[in-house]
């Protein structure tokens, strides 16, 4: 990600970026999207009249994705940006920041009526091990606070920076090494800070009713003469979603057990969606592999629940889960949040969840408790 600066001021300084892109009569008009998902549903309303262009490629994974010169050259082309936005693809502010024209942006976590869900690991990025080392740092700091608090009926109260102290009467808080004063309680706090889960795509519920519609609006004020065409595009979707929703039902009413242990916490959506049971999650840190006692704890779990198997994705290593699986003799079921436009099975909206209900069936044939 540091890399995105540097790489930003050199193209600005060659005097490369345009003017705002033109509907040339015949031409699709330029949509840039974050992720492959989202580039499924914008394709699937905008039809011939739009090209897509998706920046996170497939098999790459969205917690290490750094752009490159030639998606600021797409963005700098495209007249609509559509990212997920609730910090998962945060990186993509400063692209449109150094887009020379005013590029629309439709953040999809802001959509009214998506009711995103609370999720427990969705900072991509480095925040995560920051987040990670200070919650440990915390840990090793809590005798200082509890030392602290016996202050506060004195008349003042303290709040450590470091080795630093201020007595201004103020309430002490004290989270590592890093400090804020902020109003309310600490449970107010902590709720400022909860994340929500970015990964709405995988409901084509919420993609039919929320999702949909906004898309055929953003596409109706860029491109005012195909609103027609838009809209019986976004019609004809929105009905195969919900026969989508109804084959996905059937997929899943085959399995025996409806509980699941994935590889990365992704899919709060779709188990909400379809009644199923998250028992535990391999890496709950993106890069961060478990720790042993994190491992027998999870062995244990699956092993109680009756799971046998682990859910993987491509775009991160199955090493770990595979030897997890091992422990407790269960196996590795891929299945993809993402998609691949290369791959038939993943090249479209419908055919990528098709195929992660059938995946999610193979993994669910535990023995019933």
């Amino acid at each position: 990600m540091k890399r995105l600066g540097s790489l930003l001021i050199t193209i600005i300084a060659s005097g490369w970026m345009g003017a705002v892109p033109a509907l040339a009569s015949g031409q699709p008009m330029g949509v840039v999207t974050s992720v492959i998902p989202v580039a499924y549903i914008v394709g699937e309303v905008g039809g011939e009249r739009v090209e897509v262009d998706p920046l996170i490629p497939p098999g790459a994974s969205p917690h290490t994705f750094e752009p490159v010169p030639s998606d600021l050259r797409k963005v700098s082309r495209a007249r609509l940006f559509v990212v997920v936005g609730g910090g998962f693809d945060a990186w993509s502010d400063k692209l449109r920041g150094a887009a020379s024209h005013a590029l629309e942006t439709l953040a999809l976590m802001e959509v009214s009526g998506l009711k995103p869900l609370e999720g427990e690991d969705h900072h991509h990025g480095e925040e995560h091990g920051e987040e990670k080392a200070a919650a440990r740092e915390n840990e090793d700091h809590g005798e200082h606070k509890a030392a602290a608090r016996k202050e506060e009926h004195h008349g003042h109260e303290q709040e450590h920076h470091g080795h630093e102290q201020e007595h201004h009467g103020h309430e002490q808080e004290h989270h590592g090494h890093e400090h804020a004063v902020r109003g309310g309680s600490e449970k107010e706090g902590e709720e400022e800070h909860e994340a929500l889960d970015p990964h709405f795509w995988l409901d084509p519920i919420r993609v039919r009713d929320s999702v949909v519609p906004v898309v055929v609006e953003h596409l109706i004020a860029a491109d005012p003469e195909g609103k027609g065409y838009y809209r019986r595009r976004g019609d004809d979707f929105r009905n195969r979603l919900t026969a989508l929703d109804e084959q996905i039902r059937r997929e899943l009413d085959k399995a025996k057990s409806r509980k699941y242990i994935a590889f990365h916490d992704a899919w709060t959506y779709f188990g909400e969606r379809y009644d199923l049971e998250k028992v535990a999650v391999v890496q709950e840190f993106a890069g961060e592999e478990p720790t042993p006692g994190e491992v027998a704890n999870l062995v244990s779990s699956a092993r109680a629940a009756r799971v046998e198997a682990i859910l993987v994705e491509p775009q991160l290593s199955p090493r770990v889960a595979q030897t997890i699986a091992g422990e407790f003799g269960g196996e590795t079921v891929l299945v993809d949040p993402l998609g691949d436009p290369g791959d038939p099975a993943r090249s479209t909206y419908e055919r990528l969840m098709l195929y992660n209900a059938r995946a999610f069936g193979r993994a669910l044939q535990g023995k019933q408790n």
